[in-house]
């Protein structure tokens, strides 16, 4: 359930700060392991495990990237659906919105986007815009459709202009 939304309020997606620490946090450790070891062998006879945990360093340094970040991936307000602070679609233009999953061969992660089909100055020409959904965000993906069926609702019962 996505926290209480208002009309006036507004419905956020960034990125999960604390995981993104965390993840820092344990890749710098694995780094730090391996370069420990390193040093107690004085960087003579280094196995392939000391130079592997070393390369940590490179996601350590993007985790603790992405934690420092302000981006703002979707933005749902009371005027329409935002991705990257970019209007997508107003209320008036949107036909349809759901959550799906692109089918990707070979993959660890879940690959869900937000689908939106809308239309905008010409109703006979329609679009559909795939948003995806990050692994590391701070809000859930059926949190993210009922934000925009909330503002969408809304925006039925009294349209802006």
């Amino acid at each position: 359930m996505p926290p209480a939304l208002t009309p006036d309020s507004q419905f956020i997606v960034k990125e999960e700060k604390w995981l993104n620490y965390i993840m820092a946090i344990l890749f710098s450790a694995l780094f730090l392991y391996g370069l420990i070891d390193a040093i107690l062998l004085q960087f003579r006879n280094i196995d392939y495990q000391s130079i592997i945990f070393s390369l940590a360093l490179i996601p350590a340094w993007l985790f603790f990237r992405k934690a420092q970040s302000k981006r703002v991936y979707i933005r749902v307000n009371r005027k329409g659906i935002y991705q990257d602070e970019r209007l997508v679609t107003s209320w008036k233009g949107l036909l349809k919105a759901t959550i799906g999953q692109k089918e990707k061969t070979i993959t660890i992660k879940d690959n869900f986007m937000l689908i939106l089909e809308f239309v905008k100055d010409d109703p006979k020409k329609g679009y559909r815009k795939m948003i995806p959904l990050t692994n590391t965000q701070n809000q859930a993906e059926e949190d993210v459709l009922a934000a925009v069926h909330y503002f969408w609702k809304l925006y039925r019962q009294q349209p802006i202009p």
